[in-house]
């Protein structure tokens, strides 16, 4: 077994991967078909399945080309792969680099398998460790990419079991195993900013410094605890404020420091799979929430997530979360009805004693809508039937999530709330045949 192999066996040791189904991101070049070389020898010692996946991203002349290697290697080591197609928008705030990384990672995101695998080595580690630093980026960005990490939008594992590997190292692999692969020459141009670190400013710094990859190393692992230990903070400070509705306590918030309260709201960012905001944007967003009026409404917007504040709570909101208001479907006696999102559905089943009274289903047609707080509703069977909007007032429900409760009417009468149940003034009696709903939530 070769040192190589070696270090890749232990990080998957270590982090207790072994018996995993797993998919490589082969892109053809030295770095993705070593990794999956060794892979392919080590499938047997540590148990795993492996795929291979390749990202076309359709920006060169010669990408079909580096898709049929792709397909003749995999071929030869009788690995599946997947061909994922993306299209990488022209004009990007992200710059081309950026948005073909960001289309790339959702390609690969979107495999059936739950665990994704990056040829990423030390030499990538530390150039990224100098981009964030020119970035202005705080001590996430600056300890770089972890060997392990999960990703909240899909609750995927992102492995990278080469990341305490050298470059060198790699292509000495590849020409001891006598492995071909293909060059990207966008890799060697300096017009992008990876590159121009590469090529430009580290051999310069290597002159001057020769030990300075060892040194950042360390730094970087020194930066990685530290952001380790800052979100076992957060997670503390979540667990300790936050109500069952998923607000966090303005009053507790209002305890903590404007630091450790931006560093609450990061973790917060990063569980929703969103990105974090500047500290700028972060200050202003907490600013609003502590020192508004409390009758004030409070959102302050970001791409894809809102921070409000509604009473004593202050919430983060997915933006596409709050789209959904005005949906409506009509019952034909389906078993079943999708909500939009991540909704989940409604179930219907014909019951005896209990759920909705029949006699209340043929008066007409059964619809379900979102967030209707303008029907009427009775939370018991003796008691009066309230608008549903001061129930919902009542019980403290911020408005937006209002917009995510079906709804099941007939004219202004509420039969069916998804977070109470059957309306007390039309359940079915005990020997009365009834339509029983029960919403399943996709979270």
């Amino acid at each position: 077994m070769t040192d190589l192999e070696i270090k890749v066996k232990e990080q998957f040791e270590l982090n207790r991967l072994a018996g995993q189904t797993v998919v490589v991101a082969l892109s053809g070049g030295v770095d993705s078909v070593v990794l999956l070389d060794v892979l392919s020898r080590l499938v047997v010692s540590l148990d795993l399945k492996i795929d291979a996946a390749h990202v076309n991203h359709h920006l060169h002349h010669k990408s079909t080309e580096w898709a049929d290697f792709c397909s003749q290697l995999c071929e030869s080591y009788s690995i599946p792969l997947s061909i994922l197609d993306v299209q990488v928008p022209e004009r990007s705030r992200l710059g081309i680099e950026g948005a073909a990384r960001q289309a790339r990672y959702d390609a690969l995101l979107s495999h059936k398998s739950p665990m994704i695998l990056l040829a990423h080595h030390q030499n990538d580690q530390i150039e990224t460790f100098f981009l964030q630093a020119l970035r202005g980026s705080g001590v996430d960005g600056l300890s770089s990419m972890t060997s392990l990490r999960d990703d909240y939008s899909t609750h995927k594992k992102i492995f990278r079991p080469m990341l305490g590997v050298s470059r060198d190292e790699i292509v000495k692999y590849a020409k001891q195993r006598g492995l071909t692969w293909v060059e990207d020459p966008s890799n060697s141009d300096r017009i992008y900013s990876r590159n121009y670190l590469r090529k430009e400013m580290l051999p310069q710094l290597r002159t001057r410094f020769p030990a300075y990859e060892e040194s950042i190393v360390n730094v970087i692992k020194n930066l990685a605890d530290t952001s380790d230990l800052l979100k076992e903070v957060a997670a503390q400070d979540i667990d300790l404020l936050i109500s069952p509705c998923g607000g966090i306590d303005l009053e507790g918030l209002n305890s903590l420091s404007e630091v450790r309260a931006i560093n609450m709201f990061r973790e917060l960012f990063r569980r929703r799979g969103a990105s974090v905001p500047g500290r700028t944007w972060m200050t202003e967003a907490l600013r609003q929430c502590k020192y508004a009026k409390i009758s004030a409404a409070v959102s302050v917007n970001n791409k894809s997530i809102s921070v409000k504040r509604y009473r004593k709570h202050v919430y983060l909101v997915d933006r596409k979360d709050v789209t959904n208001e005005g949906w409506s479907r009509v019952w034909s006696g389906e078993t079943y009805i999708d909500l939009p999102g991540d909704l989940g559905h409604l179930e219907f089943s014909e019951v005896l004693g209990r759920g909705i009274s029949k006699q209340y289903v043929s008066h007409g047609s059964l619809t379900v809508r979102l967030g209707s707080g303008n029907k009427r509703f009775s939370l018991a069977q003796n008691r009066p039937r309230r608008e549903l909007r001061k129930i919902w007032q009542t019980e403290g429900i911020p408005p937006w999530l209002r917009s995510s409760i079906p709804v099941v009417f007939v004219g202004t009468e509420a039969l069916f709330v998804g977070n109470h149940g059957v309306s007390g003034h039309c359940c079915a009696q005990k020997d009365e045949r009834g339509i029983n709903i029960i919403w399943r939530p996709n979270h």
